[in-house]
């Protein structure tokens, strides 16, 4: 914008009205004068600009130096990657290995590509099948977030600043969640669960709660990924007509009764990679979409409070399809490792965020549909003993990626639902450990004093 430097106010003129005639008195020298001052303004940049103001305006003059017209420079620290305008083919998703109850369950390694996914545009709604919501989101793209400075990364530990949001780890139990707290010198407010998919008694009636180890008198806030229905005990047909809602009404009467009915449940997480039952790669997309309104409903229908999180896999394609639509989502997620790409540089983060199921478009899909995005899985992953690390697309122990999240998270603090890092050191799984034991000293350094 242009500073302008006000000037003196205008003489008064003469009254309104007036019929008396003056004579022109003559000035000769004067006259010549006002020619010579003239001449100066010019010569050094002034001049004598109308002020135009509301009706009325008295027609004062201001004098206006060339040099206040230079614009102002724009206000904001380092820049965010912005979302890619186009989609890319999908990559190989995260494997994931099996782990005793309460821990994480998972499949086998990473896989064959998958189906190249469809172009979407970006930062607007992509197309939703069938029973869409009346209700439409707004489709104009989100203005970019104002970016926050870098923060500067100390050399050892010592706990940072939560970066906003809720903020936590993935775990099993309170002695789990204690290490954590006091690695990184800064509380736990979010703890990551999984249930047990064996069967409807252990996924309506989880291990969560079951005692103060549990998490019965965890401070904080309850995530509870669950599947759409046990593992070999169901189909995505049945799901979508709602043969299983009575399951899913008893889920959220057991939230209501653990005094937990504002927990966030992470549904079917992962949906557009190839390793679960729950996968959209094994049904049609409007199978998949009402599958997942039934459940919600059926939860909503016991525990209105319940908040749903539509959790996406970085890096596969399929998902943008399937979105169930604002009305059965809460908030936006997406598990997001470094691998397939690793984000050894930081303008290989800002590209990897910046495709088209990376975090930075998740978070601008996110802000377009007025919803909070969360994290729930994010980790290292090992350049040994995992299928990433052996075809060279992970980073292994990298304080470049664990800063360029830190950073993501802090400069969009304000739609920041929780993040939650996947803590894991199991054979065959990502080694992404900070924790019990230490497998990533350097990263792990970097992240307690960030956190």
């Amino acid at each position: 914008m242009k500073h302008r430097s006000e000037g003196n106010p205008s003489p008064p003129r003469a009254r309104a009205g007036s019929r008396r005639r003056r004579r022109r008195p003559h000035h000769p020298a004067w006259i010549a004068s006002l020619g010579v001052l003239a001449l100066l303004a010019a010569a050094l940049g002034w001049n004598i600009a109308p002020e135009h103001g509301s009706a009325g305006d008295s027609g004062s003059t201001t004098v206006e130096a060339a040099a206040a017209q230079v614009h102002a420079r724009p206000h904001g620290g380092d820049p965010k990657a912005t979302p890619s305008a186009s989609a890319r083919p999908s990559r190989t998703g995260r494997g994931h290995v099996p782990a005793a109850s309460p821990s994480r369950s998972a499949a086998g390694a990473p896989t064959s590509t998958t189906a190249a996914k469809p172009a979407v545009p970006a930062l607007t709604k992509p197309a939703v099948p069938a029973q869409q919501p009346t209700a439409k989101p707004p489709a104009n793209p989100p203005t970019k977030p104002t970016a926050v400075p870098v923060p500067v990364v100390p050399a050892g530990g010592g706990g940072g600043s939560v970066p906003g949001g809720m903020s936590g780890v993935s775990a099993g139990s309170m002695t789990q969640v204690r290490a954590w707290e006091s690695f990184r010198g800064s509380s736990v407010n979010a703890v990551l669960t999984f249930t047990d998919r064996s069967g409807w008694q252990t996924i309506t009636n989880p291990w969560v709660g079951s005692g103060p180890e549990k998490f019965s008198t965890f401070n904080g806030t309850w995530i509870i990924s669950q599947p759409f229905f046990p593992t070999g005990g169901g189909d995505m047909n049945s799901c979508a007509s709602g043969a299983y809602s009575g399951h899913w009404a008893d889920f959220g009467r057991w939230l209501v009764n653990k005094g937990r009915p504002a927990s966030i449940i992470r549904l079917a997480w992962e949906f557009n990679g190839n390793w679960f039952p729950w996968s959209v790669s094994k049904t049609s997309a409007t199978t998949w979409v009402n599958c997942f309104r039934q459940v919600v409903g059926a939860i909503r229908s016991t525990d209105p409070q319940a908040r749903i999180d539509w959790a996406l896999n970085a890096h596969s394609g399929g998902a943008w399809s399937v979105y169930p639509g604002d009305q059965y989502v809460d908030i936006i997620g997406i598990d997001s490792y470094d691998q397939w790409p690793a984000s050894i540089t930081d303008a290989a983060f800002a590209k990897q965020c910046a495709e088209a199921t990376g975090l930075c478009s998740v978070i601008a899909f996110a802000r377009a549909h007025g919803k909070q995005f969360s994290v729930p899985e994010w980790g290292l992953v090992s350049k040994s003993d995992t299928g990433a690390g052996r075809a060279g697309q992970a980073g292994g122990d990298n304080p470049v990626y664990i800063r360029n999240m830190y950073q993501t998270f802090a400069a969009n603090r304000d739609v920041l639902a929780y993040e939650t890092y996947f803590n894991n050191s199991e054979a065959g799984n990502v080694h992404s450990s900070m924790v019990g034991p230490n497998e990533n000293p350097s990263a792990a350094a970097t992240y307690a004093s960030l956190w």
